[in-house]
């Protein structure tokens, strides 16, 4: 009973919350973000430390501080936007979206092989679910679940929302990208999670070696399946679909140097995405936990 009542008052809360007009909203939660950036003063220094010692050395403090504030409020901005996604006229959806690599979006969409799309904790994903039922383009991810339940319940509704996606829980994922790619359908990962050294692989990021799944570029390489990277990005008063060239993966027979090859040519990728919109990655987000090496496992 509870439960239901908590879930009710979330419905009526994001629906307010997405119909405020969307110039309103972004500037109310911009100073949010403005808000959030006084006063939240350890995240604040992990941001500063991770943006001195990782993306830029030469940064000044003071462009390092500003580029931490359009941080802040970007995350801020980004929650916003999600929740206005939800009820997003995609009949319009034309003025709300630029694509960059129209090419390679009619190409996964005229290809019966499906695609593996990978992508990051940048910019503002969540907005691939609509943009994807505007384009008519079928996907399928991995999905942990949130805690609370109800909670939960609520996002999951939200991202099931159109009948082009699909979730596939964690504890089956391997079994429903299998069948996935099987069918010629396209399958998103977000490729730099952390995981447990005994899971992932180690590669190069900013200059500082980080932990990543192991699996996904293992999957990549057994299934043959064209990788693509897509990222989505607040750009100017619209948002910015970017679909970057196949990553072309080698097989040298190597299993253990295949996989770290392939890991970090993604996450190369990731990293020259975000050069290039720093304010959108999270920088206050602990990636850079020191952790011990992690040797691959056959």
């Amino acid at each position: 009973m509870i439960d239901q009542l908590i879930y009710y008052m979330l419905k009526v809360f994001v629906f307010l919350i997405a119909h405020i007009p969307r110039r309103i909203g972004l500037k109310l939660f911009s100073f949010i973000g403005l808000v959030w950036y006084i006063l939240d003063k350890k995240r604040r220094a992990k941001a500063f430390g991770n943006i001195s010692t990782k993306f830029d050395k030469n940064m000044d403090k003071k462009r390092v501080n500003k580029l931490i504030r359009k941080n802040f409020s970007h995350f801020c901005m980004s929650i916003f936007d999600v929740l206005w996604g939800i009820y997003m006229n995609l009949e319009n959806g034309d003025k709300w979206f630029e694509i960059q690599g129209k090419d390679i979006l009619t190409r996964i969409k005229q290809s019966s092989k499906g695609s593996f799309f990978i992508t990051s904790h940048f910019g503002i994903w969540e907005l691939f679910i609509p943009f994807f039922e505007k384009e008519k383009v079928n996907w399928h991810s991995v999905y942990q679940p949130i805690k609370p339940a109800v909670v939960d319940r609520f996002v999951k509704e939200k991202r099931l929302r159109f009948k082009t996606g699909s979730l596939f829980p964690l504890h089956r994922a391997l079994d429903g990208i299998t069948s996935a790619f099987n069918r010629g359908e396209n399958v998103g990962l977000i490729i730099d999670k952390r995981v447990p050294p005994e899971k992932g692989v180690v590669v190069n990021f900013f200059g500082s070696r980080i932990i990543v799944n192991k699996n996904i570029a293992k999957l990549a390489l057994q299934t043959g399946i064209p990788v693509i990277p897509i990222f989505l990005v607040r750009y100017k008063n619209r948002y910015k679909a970017i679909f970057l060239s196949e990553i072309k993966i080698k097989k040298t027979g190597d299993e253990i140097k295949d996989i770290e090859r392939t890991a970090q040519q993604f996450i190369t990728v990731i990293e020259e995405m975000i050069r290039r919109y720093p304010e959108q990655y999270p920088w206050y987000y602990n990636r850079w936990k020191p952790r011990p090496y992690s040797r691959l496992i056959r």
